[in-house]
């Protein structure tokens, strides 16, 4: 009877490696055929511990069990190859067994968000799809098997969420950042525009917004209250109520949808008071020269503001210099000139495609459409107002 020391040298026997005997039977030129009949589920097994154990890759804890259960379970038929199996009922191992760190463990390290767990393939598919969606970088690291990810409220709550699913081992530093991200969450918390006695304020405002205000839009003062309403949209914040209410009844609804939003569409079936309040938003907000684009040519927008700025309407498509007393700039064709500042955009196309067009739609920090419908590629314009 022949009897081997090791585990692996059985293995690597019923994979027909090695003769019965122990000679090998390995080379790269010939594929090996298995001594005895594996059982369906263990043919893919056998060959693949051996060629671990061949190239000298010892087994992990886990493939040293699966081994040594494999053997024990095929006693008979090695028997009729007059091997015994003995030697495996206390196992050896030819190579040092390999430990595996099964930890599935979440925690925060140098602001950053990092996440342990053992090979999974579908687990790994979940993370991959995640990060293809998250605000903020998700990245496997090789060397230390972690993945690195970016400390963002979005990807914070993600992972948070995703290792309760799985069970893994949370630690503090995660759940103490969840609770202040559930108690700020749970806070009413609005950069908002409202009154402050004789002046306005802007809640919560960082620094930065309240120096850009102070340095380019003439401050906080009570009489600058169009002014500040009229760039919420643009610089992010929300306006109180108590204000909205008193700009429509000094006004009217119109005139605050204008202020209130970056992209408005009105109805193509253009009316005077349309034009004239439109005209009235510009000269109480300042938001000169009005940049008109009438792509169908049919000289409609172009006559109704004719009535507010005779002498004071340039020609792009013709041409003519803009000028400081410039208060409509007109055209029928977007130049590929580009265009650094255009406060008001008004348009007859609802479709604006095109790398010229796009660029107008990018620069405009207003916009109003004379459409039923508008089609646009532009981050501004995803939400549009119908006024």
């Amino acid at each position: 009877m022949y009897s081997f020391p090791h585990v692996e040298d059985y293995i690597e026997i019923i994979a027909g490696f090695r003769e019965p005997n122990g000679k090998s039977n390995h080379n790269i030129f010939t594929v090996a055929d298995p001594i005895i009949s594996l059982a369906r589920y263990d043919m893919k097994v056998v060959p693949s511990l051996a060629e671990q154990t061949i190239g000298q890759r010892g087994y992990t804890d886990k493939q040293a069990r699966l081994a040594t259960d494999l053997v024990l379970k095929y006693e008979r038929q090695l028997a009729k190859h007059n091997i015994d199996i003995t030697p495996v009922k206390t196992p050896q191992y030819r190579l040092p067994i390999r430990e595996i760190d099964r930890t599935s463990r979440i925690w925060i390290e140098d602001d950053s968000i990092k996440v342990k767990f053992p090979f999974n393939p579908n687990t790994i598919d979940l993370v991959r799809t995640a990060s293809k969606e998250s605000k903020g970088s998700v990245m496997f690291n090789r060397d230390t098997r972690v993945y690195d990810v970016a400390l963002t409220e979005w990807n914070l709550n993600w992972f948070y969420s995703f290792a309760v699913a799985e069970k893994f081992d949370i630690d503090k530093s995660v759940t103490d950042v969840m609770a202040l991200i559930t108690a700020v969450e749970s806070t009413t918390y609005k950069v908002e525009l409202n009154y402050d006695g004789d002046n306005l304020t802007i809640t919560n405002a960082p620094t930065s917004l309240i120096e850009y205000i102070n340095e380019n839009l003439g401050g906080f003062k009570l009489e600058n209250i169009l002014k500040l309403l009229d760039y919420a949209p643009i610089l992010g914040y929300t306006v109180n109520t108590n204000v909205e209410a008193d700009v429509i009844r000094n006004f009217n609804n119109r005139f605050w949808s204008l202020c209130a939003n970056r992209t408005l569409k009105v109805d193509p079936a253009l009316s005077n008071s349309t034009v004239k309040e439109i005209v009235e938003y510009a000269r109480l907000t300042d938001r000169f020269p009005i940049y008109v684009y009438e792509a169908d040519l049919s000289d409609r927008l172009l006559t109704e503001f004719n009535k507010f700025f005779v002498d004071q309407i340039v020609r792009l498509d013709r041409k003519e210099e803009i000028t400081a007393d410039t208060r409509v700039v007109y055209t029928t064709k977007i130049p590929r000139a580009p265009v650094t500042d255009i406060p008001l955009l008004i348009s007859s196309a609802g479709m604006l495609f095109g790398g010229d067009r796009q660029m107008w739609i990018q620069t405009a920090e207003k916009i109003v459409y004379f459409t039923k419908d508008v089609y646009t590629k532009s981050p501004k314009a995803q939400e549009i107002k119908s006024i």
